[in-house]
């Protein structure tokens, strides 16, 4: 039975990936609606409970920033030497790798494997990613701040409300807490549909630099997130959150930031798609040695 609890968070998360990308076969139809509630509904109501639900120290905030900051310092590292190496620099290849799948993976996966603890650094890691792809990732892609693009997330203000409402120990009556539980949880499975019907849409695949991508984002992502935890001494399961998110594949909005802003979004989509799938191997591999 010990062989099989690596695989036991993996294989409802790949389901539902692979449920979404056979569906896109099926049915044709728009995201954007569907895109549109989780962004501004679900997403929030489900930060805001999962930090507000249980007991959250500031240390551990600092703990999952750090290892976010870690990870980002060490895969850009790799990527200027990569750049280095093979005389390449893309925006199209940067973007991709610096940003893992935060949301739509990372949090099934950590909830799965860690529970309501994994689920409160997941957010936590989410919502950091998120920032710093629409701040920083923004600047790569346009040359240009990006830095108002955070307030108009409503994660930011879901993030401080919760955070809010653990330090102070505000417990939210029940009748009140539930629906916007329920509203939070129904993104976790809308989220890895989403993400593999998505995964089909992408066509037009390149090969060159996909391969390097794709490993430096997934192993490079470990290394680094193994480096930090080991330096600052990282331990329980803000260690076991923080080593999973080095090790995910890229995140499907990458395309999306890549195509709207024409910074080669076909080798954006190939790291995307190369990743995703080498993952099914890695993935169950990060939780046999941290689990």
């Amino acid at each position: 039975m010990d062989g099989i609890k690596p695989l036991a968070p993996v294989i409802p998360v790949f389901l539902l990936i692979a449920i979404g990308f056979f569906f896109a076969r099926w049915k044709k139809i728009s995201l954007e609606p569907l895109t549109e509630i989780m962004v501004y509904l679900g997403a929030p109501c489900l930060v805001f409970t999962s930090l507000a639900a249980k007991p959250l120290f500031a240390a551990d905030i600092a703990v999952i920033l750090v290892g976010a900051l870690g990870i980002i310092g060490g895969v850009g590292l790799l990527i200027r030497l990569y750049a280095v190496m093979f005389r390449f620099r893309s925006p199209g290849f940067s973007l991709p790798v610096l940003f893992m799948n935060a949301g739509n993976m990372g949090i099934p996966l950590a909830l799965f494997a860690f529970g309501e603890p994994g689920l409160q650094r997941a957010t936590l890691f989410y919502v950091i990613m998120a920032s710093l792809q629409y701040s920083l990732g923004v600047y790569l892609l346009s040359g240009k701040g990006g830095w108002r693009e955070i307030l108009r997330l409503p994660l930011i203000y879901a993030t401080l409300l919760g955070l809010f409402f653990n330090l102070a120990q505000i417990r939210i009556p029940d009748p009140l807490f539930q629906p916007f539980w329920l509203l939070g949880y129904s993104v976790i499975p809308l989220m890895l549909v989403s993400l593999g019907y998505r995964l089909h849409d992408i066509k037009s695949l390149t090969w060159g630099h996909s391969f390097g991508g794709a490993l430096i984002r997934i192993f490079g992502g470990l290394a680094a997130a193994y480096l930090t935890v080991n330096v600052f001494g990282i331990q329980g399961v803000n260690r076991q959150v923080i080593l999973l998110y080095g090790s995910l594949p890229s995140a499907a909005v990458n395309f999306v930031l890549t195509e709207k802003y024409s910074q080669d979004p076909a080798l954006a989509a190939s790291i995307i798609l190369l990743g995703t799938f080498l993952s099914f191997v890695t993935i169950p591999l990060v939780f046999w040695l941290i689990l």
